[in-house]
């Protein structure tokens, strides 16, 4: 990793190592405010209210039978590292969106974090060690309050189809994130469903959505990975459930499962002029103010 880690502070990254933690840790709080800062694939750092939330964040390497790296570029720092993270959030069982090789050095080393993960998830970091107290199985339909008046509403995705468990429960979730009067989408891993379409409706005001637009197609199908919605279903259902600022994702860490994030801006302009969007660097910081 600590090859990984040069090529992460000095290669494809605005900011990394140190430099970003430092950063994030020292970023203030302000009134009707929230940051952002983009880790790569799905791998957002959010900071509201004063909590830090990390979703999907993939901080080891993703290697094939081979024992060869699968991703473009390092990660941003060690997943052992000393971090400034209240809550941890995955959305589903692939390894790069949950991944017990940054889960477990992140909660040996920073005892404060706590994990939600879709309920059937949840015996997987219990059974490799994380202490139960610190896992909290996220079901749609109950939210969950979080201090400082911050709730993390859990909507199941459709990755492929609503997969359930025996309980009932979805194994994919988004989550939306509310606090201070603002509203944040995370998708996950979806495609675009009338259903989901609806329930974000009812969850509006939405002023962020970070969105996968990695699409789908018989070549990847073939190989066995599995597409989201594409970069002009991404803009749609932006624009059917009126976000605010969009956010393109999922296209730019694996070789075989990328997409041009020039598309999505491409299709925004055409089909929602209007409508604003972000395309971020690695380890960039964006502040969304709510006036």
């Amino acid at each position: 990793m600590d090859n990984m880690n040069k090529q992460g502070e000095k290669g494809r990254w605005y900011k990394a190592g140190d430099a970003l933690l430092h950063e994030i840790i020292e970023t203030p709080q302000l009134p009707g405010s929230t940051f952002f800062w983009f880790l790569g694939q799905l791998g957002f750092v959010i900071k509201l209210k004063g909590l830090v939330f990390y979703i999907d964040v993939i901080l080891n390497d993703l290697t094939d039978a081979a024992g060869k790296t699968k991703r473009r570029y390092a990660p941003a720092f060690e997943p052992g590292a000393v971090q400034p993270v209240d809550y941890f959030l995955c959305t589903h069982d692939h390894d790069d969106h949950l991944n017990l090789r940054t889960l477990l050095p992140l909660a040996k080393a920073n005892p404060q974090a706590r994990f939600i993960v879709p309920m059937p998830l949840r015996s997987i970091l219990i059974g490799a060690g994380i202490e139960a107290s610190r896992v909290i199985g996220a079901q749609e339909g109950k939210d969950l309050s979080l201090p400082g008046d911050v709730t993390v509403s859990p909507v199941a995705a459709a990755h492929t189809d609503y997969e359930q468990d025996e309980q009932g429960d979805y194994l994919c979730l988004g989550y939306v994130l509310t606090g201070d009067g603002i509203g944040i989408y995370h998708a996950g891993d979806t495609l675009v469903t009338p259903r989901l379409v609806e329930t974000l409706k009812a969850r509006r005001p939405l002023d962020v959505g970070i969105l996968p637009i990695n699409g789908g197609d018989w070549e990847r199908t073939s190989q066995g990975i599995i597409g989201n919605m594409t970069a002009e279903d991404a803009v749609k259902f932006a624009r059917a459930v009126d976000i605010d600022l969009v956010i393109p994702a999922h296209y730019d860490m694996m070789p075989g499962n990328s997409e041009n994030p020039a598309s999505f801006a491409d299709y925004m302009y055409t089909l929602c002029p209007e409508k604003k969007y972000h395309l971020f660097a690695l380890g960039e910081r964006l502040c969304y103010l709510k006036l």
